[in-house]
């Protein structure tokens, strides 16, 4: 009897060890064959290209009813190996209330060639995961949302999220916000403002003088005021 139970205590103490070597940050890899892998596959533009993979993922948690997946395309350099910042996307925002479903892609369909980069928390820790080996073809992940806040800005977005809904305009309708990690001033996260209209998704503030140009990790939002406070930074510093 004593070592029976001396033997569940070992079997405990191992399956818990290893389940908090588990990291809730780093996307878990599914079977391609699933359905909804399936149907993103029948959506990818580009899953005939012969020199580009696709990887396709969904998100674990619906944000504002939506239900949210993709694919993004990773840039593979012989000498460095997968990079974690250079990906193209097309994500699909679909919606559990209205059964609408919107897209963003980097894709420019007048270049023929991806025009900016998906830069994801997620795609960062797995290809700095100790444990990775690459992207092939087809794979597929279950994505973190990530609600990680910084507390040292009065911003109010998410810094670490792919995307989000705020009221950024003040009107009491959220926007859709997409983040990108290598923009900014200073290098650090900025987002790309859109509205979710019938016809699609329109980008706010585009030009110099947008209200919406250049948000970063720096902006303030002033809801009682109606007013975005931005910061210039010229130069090195």
């Amino acid at each position: 009897m004593k070592k029976s139970f001396l033997l569940l205590l070992a079997f405990v103490f191992v399956a818990t060890s290893c389940i908090k070597q588990v990291r809730s940050d780093v996307p878990v890899k599914v079977d391609s064959e699933a359905q909804w892998v399936q149907e993103l596959a029948k959506k990818n533009p580009l899953k005939d290209s012969i020199n580009i993979t696709s990887v396709y993922f969904r998100y674990d948690t619906i944000i504002n009813d939506f239900e949210v997946s993709g694919i993004f395309y990773p840039s593979y350099f012989p000498e460095y190996g997968w990079d974690a910042h250079e990906n193209g996307v097309y994500l699909y925002f679909h919606s559990l209330k209205t059964g609408k479903e919107y897209c963003f892609t980097t894709w420019d369909v007048t270049c023929g060639c991806f025009s900016s980069y998906f830069i994801s928390k997620n795609i960062t820790n797995l290809v700095y995961e100790k444990h990775f080996n690459g992207f092939k073809n087809g794979d597929a992940y279950i994505f973190h949302y990530n609600t990680i806040t910084d507390t040292t800005s009065n911003n109010s977005l998410l810094p670490y999220a792919e995307y989000q809904f705020y009221d950024a305009d003040f009107d009491g309708e959220k926007e859709l916000i997409i983040g990108s990690y290598s923009g900014g001033p200073q290098g650090g996260p900025c987002y790309d403002i859109y509205e979710m209209t019938d016809s699609g998704l329109v980008q706010k503030g585009v030009d110099n003088n947008g209200s919406f140009f250049w948000l970063d990790a720096t902006s303030i939002f002033d809801s009682a005021n109606m007013q975005i406070t931005n910061t210039l930074y010229s130069g090195a510093y």
